[in-house]
């Protein structure tokens, strides 16, 4: 992790680098559970993608990929988080707060006027893109970590969270591979008469595939059934909480 923190930033290494080790994670597992040799040659392997840009490339393409999925997501969900929560007809946060938001946006943004419930029900289109110009306002003025630690933390889990949906299927087809090459490795060491035989005089290698093959089954279940758009969901709606809540801390 030291050799990236030296040609990446905290967010390009939380929210788009490390969805894409958890996806070949069953890869690495089985790797070094057939050849723990490979271990040593772990910080080689990744100083040479990083130097010939192969981590660069990945980034870029995990955030096309987490960015193509978001559009898709806010169309599902019928708009932003944060467009969501400051509509007066989205009942997550109590009215109370969302008219407290809006005056502190109209008084700290020169010249925008955030829409009535009325106006908003009359042109919800019109209402979403002044939602969205206050949203980019609160984005740009809450960039300094130290400042809105909470706002950055929700950011970077969001991301990685965003990213690592748009990768399951890669992550899901990774880990069914690897069980299957476990099964395949074990098959071609086989030699018997007997399993009992086999595995007393292979304990290790039995004990080592059989560790990879549940730790790929194991994720396998986790991109199957955790990493879903429910789990994006509750982490955008956090973000979103805690990027309007910076309108209490100012």
């Amino acid at each position: 992790m030291e050799v990236l923190e030296k040609y990446f930033d905290h967010y390009v290494i939380n929210a788009r680098l490390k969805p894409t080790f958890f996806v070949v994670m069953p890869l690495a597992i089985t790797t070094l559970a057939w050849c723990p040799q490979a271990q040593q040659l772990a910080g080689v392997v990744l100083t040479f993608l990083i130097t010939f840009g192969v981590m660069a490339f990945l980034s870029n393409l995990v955030s096309n990929k987490g960015n193509k999925l978001q559009a898709h997501l806010y169309k599902l969900w019928d708009g932003a988080p944060t467009t969501l929560l400051l509509r007066h007809s989205d009942p997550t946060l109590d009215p109370h707060t969302t008219q407290r938001y809006h005056r502190w946006i109209e008084k700290h943004i020169p010249g925008l006027v955030l829409p009535a419930p009325q106006s908003e029900a009359d042109n919800s289109a019109a209402a979403d893109s002044v939602y969205l110009s206050a949203t980019n306002y609160l984005r740009e003025h809450t960039r300094d970590k130290a400042t809105y630690p909470m706002v950055y933390s929700d950011l970077v889990a969001y991301g990685f969270a965003r990213n690592l949906l748009a990768l399951r299927g890669y992550g899901a087809f990774i880990s069914l591979f690897c069980i299957g090459l476990n099964g395949v490795f074990i098959s071609f060491n086989y030699s018997g008469p007997t399993i009992q035989e086999f595995i007393a005089s292979n304990v290790s290698m039995v004990l080592f595939a059989a560790g990879a093959t549940v730790a790929s089954l194991t994720l396998l279940i986790i991109f199957a059934i955790s990493v879903s758009e429910g789990y994006v969901r509750e982490r955008g709606f956090r973000y979103a909480k805690s990027l309007l809540a910076a309108c209490e801390a100012v």
